[in-house]
């Protein structure tokens, strides 16, 4: 195994094949967009809520949600994987 294809949690390596994936309705999929993007996205919602990491975690409850539901238009977007899981985080 080398370096490169080790996984490592809170990296986006295949955060963009699983939003497609979840976008043509693999619902499964959310819980590997939720784990390659979570670490950025609780801080943006700790940002959002100044510090208030419950107010933050229920921000990231409505997000995801968000994602699950907005993942058929992603492809068509035109932007990479993680800022558009964050731009979806911003609007929750």
């Amino acid at each position: 195994m080398t370096p490169s294809s080790l996984s490592v949690p809170g990296t986006t390596d295949g955060l963009h094949d699983a939003l497609v994936r979840l976008g043509r309705g693999r619902r499964g999929e959310l819980g590997q967009v939720y784990d390659q993007s979570v670490t950025p996205a609780l801080r943006l919602a700790l940002a959002r809520t100044r510090g208030d990491r419950r107010a933050a975690e229920a921000l990231l409850v409505r997000a995801y949600a968000e994602v699950r539901r907005l993942a058929v238009e992603y492809p068509g977007s035109g932007i990479r994987a993680l800022p558009w899981v964050l731009a979806v985080v911003a609007r929750a």
